[in-house]
């Protein structure tokens, strides 16, 4: 084996192991109150179509950008507080028949970044992070990380680590445009910045996704999140701020768009809507009691993990599991219809409202369908 692939092959390794190990530690257990945050409508956005060309240049100059409404600013990952002041994170989208484009901009006095090799643990970095699920299912998910050096990362994966997922860290972004701005000074402790920011032109190519497939109705599952770490200054430079007991870095903190409820980014269900569309929806595009029928039917699906962990198995009838729900939220809609299939090993709980032919499924594995029968 050449020396070179030997050692693509060590840090894709090395990649793969520090993504796992920063999300496996919050799979296991989850308290019950805590499911309350996971049971809220995600956030939605509405990408527009663009026919002006855009230069990939870090910065918003083209007429499209003005048009491109921005999200709501990215606030905590678990609980949705407001970020810090001086902190604020947002970004725009805009789309056409090859590319999705992403500007994101970051208030940030002290820009910092010192990865420079691509496919490693980037979020070791203050970093920009974007998760894709372009079906809906919760599987099949792709996560893209860059810094303030315009240092990438990317992995596919087939299914979250909950379920026992593991990241193809071979799989490239192919064709990617990008580009970092920044409005002050990189690594610079001893002046004050103002911002940076960060365009990305995503080929539907690289997501497998063939250009005629994308239209304007289409809608993915998307979540964008700011890695930001403790800072302290050592010779000059910055350095991630550590522990006096313990010596290692402070953990560091994540500002998203749409929360997720905990502290754990692969929970695709908690990630937000987006729609490819020509023109804006007042008062948005999601449907209420669907959204509902599904929090309903993943609220069963937490509580069957709470109860197989509890007692070795899944529970046989909803009714058992209604005994776990007390204090959590009630998502439930009128006439809907649900029922559960379920042996010692495996189950699928299946939702569908009064008026539809639509039924929605989720498994043990944590996959979602939505089928017509």
């Amino acid at each position: 084996m050449p020396g070179y692939f030997k050692k693509y092959i060590h840090r894709i390794s090395l990649f793969i192991a520090t993504v796992i190990l920063q999300y496996t530690g919050s799979v296991a257990q989850i308290s019950l109150p805590d499911y309350a945050r996971l049971l809220k409508v995600p956030k939605q956005y509405t990408i527009l179509n663009t026919v002006e060309k855009i230069l990939v240049d870090g910065k918003d100059n083209e007429q499209a950008w003005s048009r491109a409404p921005w999200t709501a600013d990215f606030t905590d990952i678990a609980t949705g507080a407001t970020a810090e002041t001086n902190k604020r994170a947002r970004c725009k989208m805009l789309w056409d028949s090859e590319h999705l484009y992403v500007y994101a901009e970051f208030q940030e006095q002290d820009i910092w970044a010192s990865i420079t090799q691509t496919d490693v643990a980037v979020f070791q970095d203050n970093a920009f992070e974007i998760f894709i699920n372009p079906d809906g299912s919760n599987h099949n998910y792709f996560e893209f990380q860059i810094n303030a050096l315009g240092t990438t990362a990317d992995l596919l994966l087939t299914r979250p680590y909950r379920n026992g997922g593991r990241p193809f860290g071979s799989w490239d972004l192919k064709g990617l445009q990008k580009a970092v701005h920044i409005n002050g000074t990189l690594n610079n402790p001893a002046d004050r910045d103002n911002s940076w920011s960060i365009e990305l032109a995503i080929p539907f190519s690289a997501l497998d996704f063939r250009k005629n497939m994308i239209k304007a109705g289409t809608i993915w599952r998307m979540n964008f999140s700011r890695v930001q770490w403790q800072l302290d200054t050592i010779n000059g430079g910055y350095a991630r701020k550590k522990d006096k007991a313990s010596g290692r870095p402070l953990p560091e903190h994540y500002d998203v768009w749409s929360p997720q409820g905990l502290v754990n980014l692969h929970y695709p269900e908690r990630w937000g809507y987006v729609q490819f569309a020509n023109t804006l929806s007042p008062g948005g595009f999601l449907n209420e009691a669907a959204e509902n029928l599904k929090l309903t039917l993943w609220k069963y699906y937490y509580l069957q993990q709470q109860f197989n962990r509890a007692n070795g198995k899944y529970a046989a009838t909803i009714a058992q599991l209604d005994k776990l729900a007390e204090g959590l939220p009630d998502t439930k809609v009128t006439g809907e219809h649900i029922q559960m299939f379920v042996n010692e090993k495996q189950f699928y709980i299946q939702g569908k409202l009064p008026g539809y032919t639509e039924y929605i499924t989720i498994d043990h594995k944590g996959e979602l369908r939505t089928e017509h029968k």
